[in-house]
């Protein structure tokens, strides 16, 4: 509410008082014009109940349950990979959200080239994981497969963790775009690449026993 308090100027000096309109059109009626993304408590911009916000039993439980739904998908994924053979020798830490995966390494010179610049097939190998994950996330059930990739490297030298970032950027004739970013614990590209996937045919395996915890 601090952003909707006002001042005026009156006889006795400046006087604050409460602007109970949309921060948006800056319209004072008490008409609500639906543009705002109200918050998790159903609080528009001006700090009132927004209408748009508001949620019936049946609305409130059906996003309860994708939500559901989504997060066992995610924790699925994240499984999945840490139980891939090719991803032991990393020991990465992985983190998938819906559209959005961070893959994290710790530093080991064996990533690096002898100038000390992170090797090429590390930075393709955590780019293109990134970004395929981040289209798995939102593609329930089949596995996706990478069509064409690019990537470009900046040839810093590392310096602690290294963070790979992958998004969804958008979905167009049954192709995904996603791109990805490598980083180091200072924020410094080490490279970044984009491409797009497909969705295959394969199902989604079941997570191993051992791999559950």
């Amino acid at each position: 509410m601090s952003e909707n308090r006002k001042t005026v100027r009156t006889h006795k000096g400046i006087r604050e008082y409460t602007y109970l309109g949309c921060p948006l059109t800056r319209n004072r009626s008490a008409w609500c014009f639906r543009m705002c993304s109200p918050d998790d408590d159903g609080q528009g911009y001006c700090g009132r109940v927004a209408p748009h916000g508001i949620k019936g039993k049946t609305q409130a439980g059906i996003e309860k349950y994708n939500k559901q739904q989504t997060q066992e998908h995610c924790d699925h994924l994240e499984h999945l990979y840490l139980a891939d053979p090719s991803n032991e020798q990393y020991e990465p830490g992985i983190r998938v959200e819906d559209g959005e995966v961070e893959i994290v390494l710790s530093p080991q010179e064996r990533y690096c080239y002898s100038d000390g610049s992170l090797r090429s097939a590390v930075c393709y190998k955590f780019l293109t994981d990134c970004s395929a994950l981040a289209v798995n996330s939102v593609v329930k059930k089949f596995r996706v497969l990478t069509e064409n990739f690019n990537i470009s490297l900046s040839h810093s030298k590392p310096t602690g963790d290294l963070i790979a970032r992958g998004r969804v950027m958008c979905m167009s004739d049954g192709q995904y775009l996603a791109e990805a970013v490598i980083t180091d614990s200072e924020r410094v590209e080490l490279g970044r690449g984009g491409g797009t996937f497909i969705i295959s045919d394969i199902p989604l395996p079941k997570i191993p026993d051992n791999a559950q915890t």
